[in-house]
């Protein structure tokens, strides 16, 4: 090392690990230097996947909590993005029949998902998944039998209690496996499984569609998908729920006397009113206002998880540098964004950079809102706290189409409902203000 580098090295200006490491070593030949930097890179780069990976449940039970999600997410959403079209086009039934049909899913979801708390906590997580999930095999092989609106208006009604004990006992026996430090991260691996359906599942559902020129096939091959992910889940996942804790002999309302819990939940239950749009009204909005195929539907669908997959964990690391509230608020806001954009992408790849976006909000938005719930839930009622924020989510995710599908009937305006976005947002983002300032050091 020449001289020149010593006097730096004396005058302290040594501003990084390789130049320390360098006054430490000064009478090395500089070439010598150069290895070290190497080993310097391949340490540093160790220990940032080191820190990554830290952050990942290392409990097998919830990585076979993740293959059940994954095949009944494949199930699902081949079928998801085509009901509404087949509710339309196959049985006839108007847009404001279709609103209503979700309406009623929600509404019944919405009238048991606090009991499905309850049952959470009472029987236990892995029996309330078990129904839930039978949702995935039990609708579409349903619906291979369905000729009107009368015949389809119990199955619609009947998935939505399956999907509310699903909903709710899902996002329990996550918290049950999963320490609190790694919840975020472990509700964001949840989201990169069940969306990385949506890359695939929709563009096979409208493959299957235009190829086969019915919906019983793709009916079928759900259900069959759907089985196959229930029984993984039952041989392979076991009840999470302490033995040692006390079973409710009840439901206890009394839980949303927890200023905070009501707080978040009706914070979310203003979000859920623009951003629930998107799976009910966006089918028909696309092919019949904006012209669209089934094909281009489904890779709308398609395109957003794609964007859970891609950007959901380098999401969540990066929103671990701020308190979990303002990611909460940030992320309603770019949903809001997203939604809005929706109506006014000129088209269809603008609309497809509406969606996206919006998937980016989402992405922040519902990990944070289930680990904010979970950690203010004491342990032996967690499922009923759950629920609780599950009836409001699903009172927000099932009002939304209604209305949605009114405004839109009422007025002759398709773009309307999503242009109403930035108010349901704006309510949201107050209340979520409120409970950070509750809560300025809670990250």
């Amino acid at each position: 090392m020449d001289a020149t580098r010593k006097g730096e090295c004396s005058k302290g200006l040594a501003r990084d690990v390789l130049t320390l490491f360098a006054c430490e070593n000064a009478a090395q030949p500089y070439d010598d230097l150069v290895e070290v930097e190497v080993m310097v890179a391949k340490t540093v780069t160790e220990t940032v996947k080191g820190r990554l990976l830290a952050n990942f449940p290392r409990t097998k039970y919830f990585w076979f909590l993740m293959l059940n999600i994954a095949v009944s997410g494949l199930a699902s959403t081949m079928l998801g993005p085509f009901l509404p079209v087949f509710l339309y086009k196959a049985l006839n039934i108007s847009v404001g029949a279709v609103s209503f049909l979700y309406f009623v899913s929600g509404l019944v979801g919405t009238v048991s998902v606090f009991m499905m708390g309850w049952l959470v906590d009472r029987v236990g997580r892995k029996k309330v998944f078990a129904f839930g999930n039978l949702n995935a095999a039990l609708v579409p092989a349903a619906l291979t039998l369905v000729r009107n609106f009368d015949q389809v208006f119990p199955v619609i009604a009947i998935s939505g209690v399956m999907d509310s004990a699903q909903r709710t006992s899902q996002t329990t026996i996550i918290a049950d496996q999963v320490e609190e430090s790694k919840r975020n991260t472990a509700y964001g691996i949840s989201r990169i499984v069940g969306n990385a359906a949506w890359i695939v599942a929709p563009i096979l559902g409208g493959l299957l569609l235009a190829t086969q020129g019915g919906f019983s096939e793709l009916f079928a091959v759900s259900a069959i998908v759907g089985l196959i992910g229930l029984v993984l889940f039952i041989f392979l996942v076991p009840e999470s729920r302490r033995t040692d804790l006390e079973k409710p002999r009840l439901p206890k309302v009394g839980v949303l006397k927890d200023p905070d819990l009501l707080l978040l939940c009706v914070a979310s239950l203003f979000s859920m009113l623009f951003y629930s749009q998107f799976y009910s009204l966006l089918p028909i909005f696309a092919t019949q206002v904006r012209g669209l195929s089934d094909l281009q539907v489904g890779a709308l669908f398609s395109v957003s998880g794609a964007t859970v997959v891609a950007l959901q964990f380098p999401t969540s690391s990066w929103l671990q540098k701020f308190p979990k509230q303002l990611g909460y608020i940030l992320g309603i806001v770019i949903m809001a964004l997203g939604i809005t954009g929706i109506a006014l992408a000129p088209d269809f790849y603008w609309l497809m950079g509406a969606v996206v976006l919006m998937t980016v909000g989402e992405n922040m938005f519902f990990p944070i809102a289930s680990a904010l719930v979970t950690e203010i839930a004491p342990e032996a009622e967690r499922g009923m706290y759950v629920g609780a924020f599950s009836l409001f989510l699903s009172i927000g995710s099932n009002v939304s189409p209604l209305l949605g599908g009114m405004v839109w009937q009422v007025t002759g305006n398709a773009s309307l409902p999503w242009l109403m976005s930035p108010i349901y947002a704006g309510i949201s983002v107050a209340l979520a203000l409120y409970y950070r300032l509750k809560h300025p050091l809670r990250d």
